[in-house]
């Protein structure tokens, strides 16, 4: 399998939600993590689904390779977004909804670990974005539209 040691370093550069509830005009911006799971957790699986079962159906790329990048990415950032998911919600004032907290860390170590197999099959495509957005310090809820175009939705 190709080495993935120069993602994981990449992924140790990014300043985690830094600019999470901080409005920028590019995205379409909510402000509740209860707003990012109950009304658009449809749309996004809508829009996510598609695109992960078409990497894990890629013949260049087989289950035990995929596990093994799920593994070394949440190995990799589990703790320090945990950290900075806390920092997070301390800043915007957010505890009262730390419920989904669980299952944004899976969302983030998700999208991650297929940003990681898209760099792997030297695809660039919708977690190839989604990490372009954790790096500029956002959390990618949603999409409006298909993807490609229409807008990110984030937090």
């Amino acid at each position: 399998m190709i080495e993935i040691t120069d993602f994981l370093d990449e992924l140790a550069q990014i300043d985690w939600f830094k600019n999470s509830g901080t409005p920028n005009e590019k995205y379409h911006m909510i402000f509740s993590l209860f707003e990012a799971y109950d009304t658009w957790g449809q749309q996004t699986l809508s829009i996510w689904e598609p695109h992960s079962y078409s990497l894990e159906e890629n013949d260049d790329i087989d289950d035990n390779e995929i596990d093994e990048v799920f593994a070394a990415v949440s190995a990799a950032i589990g703790d320090t977004v945990w950290n900075k998911l806390g920092e997070f919600l301390t800043r915007r004032n957010l505890w009262e909804e730390a419920g989904v907290l669980p299952e944004m860390l899976d969302t983030v170590k998700r999208n991650i670990s297929w940003a990681c197999i898209e760099r792997i099959l030297n695809i660039d495509s919708l977690f190839t974005t989604l990490l372009n957005i954790y790096k500029e310090g956002y959390f990618p809820c949603s999409w409006i539209g298909e993807y490609p175009s229409g807008q990110a939705v984030v937090m």
